[in-house]
């Protein structure tokens, strides 16, 4: 896994964590329409680097590693999630 992503590519991190807690199953589809067709590099960037995987459904969700730092960031902060 790269540790290392931009602040765009953290933003659409963050942004997916959200849908999942909201109950959501975004697909790259769905944040292309809402976010711009700009967001597909940055989304193919985070699968290659393991931040994002595709499961059956074709829907986006973090890997096991990404969840873990976010938790990580929201307690870092005072448990304030985003």
């Amino acid at each position: 896994m790269d540790f290392n992503i931009t602040a765009e590519e953290e933003a659409v991190v963050l942004h997916v964590a959200a849908l999942l807690r909201a109950g959501g199953s975004p697909t790259d589809e769905e944040l292309a329409d809402e976010l711009g067709d700009e967001v597909r590099s940055r989304l193919q960037s985070l699968l290659e680097k393991g931040w994002l995987v595709v499961d059956a459904e074709r829907t986006l969700t973090l890997s096991m590693i990404a969840q873990a730092a976010i938790s990580s960031r929201r307690d870092a902060s005072g448990g304030a999630g985003t």
